[in-house]
């Protein structure tokens, strides 16, 4: 279980060599989501994390895990693509994002 202030990382989505990855941060404890996370809302309490970036990713939107770890999986891909949160929900197929690289 995690603890807030715990060090945690964030995927979005890893295939085909390529792993989309939101960031390191920092895990906030458990909120219900704002409107802005849309269809993934349902009022109830999920885990919070605040990204180095000082943006707010939720459990619901990604996979995430220890910083350590989250490390550990990266290395598997040949490719990462650093992904804006913020454009990825305002895309409305999630696909038309621009990534760093």
């Amino acid at each position: 279980m995690k603890k807030i202030g715990d060090r945690v990382g964030a995927i979005m989505s890893a295939k085909d060599g390529v792993v989309r990855f939101l960031g390191f941060g920092v895990y906030k404890g458990d909120e219900v989501p704002p409107e802005e996370v849309g269809g993934l809302n349902f009022g109830v309490p999920n885990p919070k994390l605040r990204l180095d970036s000082g943006v707010d990713v939720w459990g619901c939107e990604c996979w995430w895990g220890s910083e350590e770890k989250v490390k550990e999986q990266i290395k598997a891909y040949d490719v990462v693509d650093i992904v804006d949160i913020k454009e990825l929900r305002a895309s409305e197929s999630g696909e038309d994002i621009k990534v760093k690289t």
